[in-house]
This record gives C-alpha cells, structure tokens and sequence, in this order.
C-alpha cells in the first residue's frame, strides 16, 4: 500500500458555481491543484487555488484566480454588472 504524505496536501480549489455556490475540491498537493485549476479556467469557469498558510493561526491564502468573484469594495457582481457604487 502506498502512503501519502499529507502534509504536501495543503491546497484546495475553489469553483463558483452559476448559482453563486463555492465548491470546494481537494486537498491537492500544488501540482494537482494547478492541473484542475487549468481545466477550470479553459472552461471559462469562475475558480481559484487556495493554499494553507501559517501554524497555529492556519489561514487560506488565494495563489491564483480567473473569473469574476465580485469586488472587494464590497459590490456583489450584479451591483457591478448594473453600475450600483459600493455600499
């Protein structure tokens, strides 16, 4: 049987699905997180890799992303697509 090392799976990848939902996949180790990345992104697909940062205080970091995931300025992407300012 052979082991995994778990501790290389420190990666996920997040799609977002056309009804707003996150779906999350994983863990990967990085490469296999690029690889379904990729095919996200060929899609035309909403998605990003996340990566588990720190010890204690664990945290996920966004190492890459494609598609519209709204705006940080607090606009949800239909506010953005009809011109509404940030609330």
């Amino acid at each position: 049987m052979m082991m995994v090392d778990i501790s290389r799976l420190k990666h996920r990848v997040e799609v977002l699905s056309s009804d707003g939902e996150i779906k999350r996949y994983g863990p990967f180790n990085e490469q296999k997180a690029r690889e379904f990345f990729e095919v996200e992104e060929s899609l035309g697909g909403t998605a990003r890799i996340m990566r588990l940062e720190g010890g204690i205080q664990q945290r996920w970091e966004v190492l890459a992303g494609c598609g519209d995931w709204g705006d940080p300025g607090g606009r949800s992407r239909e506010d953005k697509r009809a011109g509404l300012p940030a609330r």
